[in-house]
C-alpha cells in the first residue's frame, strides 16, 4: 500500500497529532497514567454497579457471568447498565482523563487537548462517507480472517470463556422492541466508539507514534493491543484488522470524529442487523458463522486499497484548501 504524503509536521515529528510541540510529556508517563486510570476506574465501575444492584435487590448472576440468551427483559436491561458503566468508566473517563491531565494548555506549552485529539473541526461529508464505505468494503475480509482465526489452536480454558462471552452477547442482542434497539445502539455502538477510540487511538496510538519511528509499526502494535484487550481470542485477527483501519483513518485524517464515526457504524450495523433478524425481517443471523470465499476476501482487500487512496486524496485536497 502506497504511503500518501500530505502537508504537516516533518517526518521526524509526531504524525498523529494535529499540533506538535517538542516539549510534550514523556510517552511512558502518559501511557502509565492511562493504564492506571483504566484499571482504577474499572474497579470503581464494578463497585458502582454492585452498589446499584444491591440497593435494587437484583441478583448476582450477571456479575458472576451467568447471563445467556435466555435472560429476561429485566435482566437484559441490568446487563446493559453494567456494560454501560464499564465502558464509560474504563474507556471514556480514563481516556479523557489522561488527555485532559497531560494536555491542558494552561499547565504547559503543549497542544491543547482538543488539538491533540483533533476534535475542533467536524470532517466533511465526503470524508465520512468514504470512511463508512471503507467499513462496508472491509466486511468480507474481516469475516475471512475470522475463519482463519478459528482454525488457530486456542487452549480449552480460553475457548470455554469465549463461549461464555458469546452466549452473553447473544443475550444482550435479544431485542424485543425499539427501546432495546436504542439501548444497544448506545451501549454497544456509541459508548465503545467514543471511549475505545479515546484510549486506543487518541492516547495509545499517538503516543506510540511519538516513540516508534515507523508509523506502521505503531499502527500494528496499537491495533494488536486493541484486539487483545477485548479478551476474545477467536476474533483476535478480524478485530486487529479493524483496529488497523481505524488507526489508519485517525493517522491520515488527524480528525478524531472520523474513526469514531466508522467505529460506531461498524458496531451499529451489527446491532441493527441482529434486530432485523430478531424481527424476522431478514434471514441473516450475524451471530452465526458466515463463510466467505477467498476470492471475495481478495476483492475486499482491493476495495480497501482503492478507498484508502481516495481518502488520502480527499485529505490532501482538504489540507490545501
Amino acid at each position: 500500500m502506497d504511503e500518501i504524503q500530505e502537508p504537516g509536521p516533518p517526518e521526524n515529528e509526531i504524525k498523529a497529532s494535529p499540533v506538535w510541540q517538542p516539549n510534550e510529556p514523556k510517552v511512558l508517563h502518559v501511557l502509565a497514567l492511562q493504564f492506571a486510570l483504566c484499571l482504577m476506574l474499572a474497579v470503581l465501575g464494578t463497585m458502582l454497579y454492585g452498589s446499584i444492584a444491591m440497593l435494587a435487590g437484583w441478583g448476582t448472576d450477571l456479575m458472576s457471568g451467568q447471563f445467556s440468551s435466555e435472560a429476561t427483559l429485566a435482566e437484559r436491561w441490568q446487563m446493559r447498565l453494567m456494560v454501560g458503566i464499564s465502558h464509560a468508566s474504563t474507556f471514556l473517563l480514563a481516556g479523557f482523563g489522561t488527555v485532559w491531565l497531560f494536555y491542558r494548555s494552561n499547565i504547559r506549552q503543549v497542544p491543547d487537548w482538543r488539538d491533540y485529539l483533533g476534535i475542533r473541526r467536524f470532517p466533511g461529508w465526503t470524508l465520512l462517507g468514504l470512511a463508512l464505505l471503507l467499513m462496508l468494503a472491509a466486511t468480507p475480509l474481516v469475516l475471512y480472517t475470522y475463519t482463519i482465526n478459528k482454525a488457530l489452536p486456542i487452549p480449552e480454558s480460553v475457548r470455554l470463556l469465549e463461549e461464555q462471552a458469546t452466549e452473553a452477547l447473544k443475550g444482550l442482542l435479544q431485542m424485543d422492541n425499539s427501546w432495546e434497539l436504542l439501548g444497544n445502539m448506545v451501549i454497544i455502538a456509541l459508548l465503545p466508539a467514543i471511549g475505545e477510540e479515546l484510549v486506543f487511538r487518541g492516547v495509545l496510538q499517538q503516543q506510540l507514534m511519538r516513540r516508534i519511528a515507523n508509523p506502521w509499526v505503531a499502527l500494528l502494535l496499537s491495533a494488536a493491543i486493541f484486539s487483545f484487550i477485548h479478551f476474545q481470542f477467536e476474533g483476535f485477527l478480524p478485530r486487529m484488522l479493524l483496529g488497523m483501519l481505524l488507526g489508519w483513518l485517525y493517522w491520515k485524517t488527524r480528525n478524531f470524529w472520523v474513526p469514531v464515526t466508522a467505529h460506531f457504524f461498524n458496531n451499529g450495523l451489527q446491532v441493527f442487523g441482529q434486530y432485523l433478524y430478531n424481527k424476522q425481517i431478514t434471514s441473516v443471523d450475524l451471530e452465526q458463522d458466515i463463510e466467505v470465499p477467498w476470492f471475495l476476501a481478495l476483492i475486499s482487500a482491493f476495495m480497501i486499497w482503492v478507498i484508502l487512496r481516495l481518502i488520502g486524496k480527499t485529505v490532501r485536497e482538504d489540507f490545501t484548501q
